[in-house]
């Protein structure tokens, strides 16, 4: 971004270029940027979950990791699908919600293991409990930011993908076309 000056001389931000704008106003873009939002809600929600359940010591790091992802689920489904995706209607059950589900229990699973492996850590070093719990909570943080990109490249590709049906002039059966 470029920097003018403003009549008493101090440094003012220009607005955004024509360029700028234009990029913002891509599909891919601004349903990035959705996805990007409704992942913040919903990581929110399950950070907050397994910082209770783990951090008050109420269950293990793979069970918290579980919980939280439940209590972030039902967000970022509907955030993804209505908002980022822009779905509206019934989704369909092989079509969408078995890839979606497929998604999150391959991420609950990368989550479990990985808080798992890093509880199994600080566990030994006998590390006070604000300490293990931080750094185990570092560890979801960072599983689930590593799986962030992953996550929306297999939405966008295979669970959310554009479809047309289109009626066939044969035997008038609706036929599945990805483009």
């Amino acid at each position: 971004m470029t920097s003018t000056r403003d009549p008493e001389g101090s440094a003012a931000t220009a607005p955004p270029s024509g360029r700028a704008r234009a990029l913002a106003q891509r599909p891919g873009v601004r349903r990035f940027s959705r996805y990007a939002v409704g992942s913040v809600v919903a990581f929110g929600a399950s950070n907050v979950a397994f910082l209770l359940l783990y951090g008050l010591g109420l269950t293990s790091p793979q069970v918290a990791s579980v919980l939280a992802f439940a209590a972030g689920i039902p967000v970022n489904y509907v955030l993804n699908r209505r908002w980022a995706w822009q779905r509206r209607g019934r989704p369909g059950l092989r079509d969408e919600l078995l890839p979606y589900a497929a998604v999150v229990a391959t991420s609950v699973i990368g989550s479990a293991v990985g808080t798992w492996a890093a509880d199994r850590w600080v566990q030994s070093a006998d590390l006070p409990r604000a300490l293990e719990v931080g750094v185990v909570d570092a560890a979801f943080v960072a599983i689930n930011g590593t799986l962030f990109l992953v996550k929306y490249v297999l939405l966008d590709r295979v669970v959310f993908r554009e479809r047309t049906t289109t009626a066939t002039p044969t035997d008038g059966r609706a036929v599945e076309r990805v483009p």
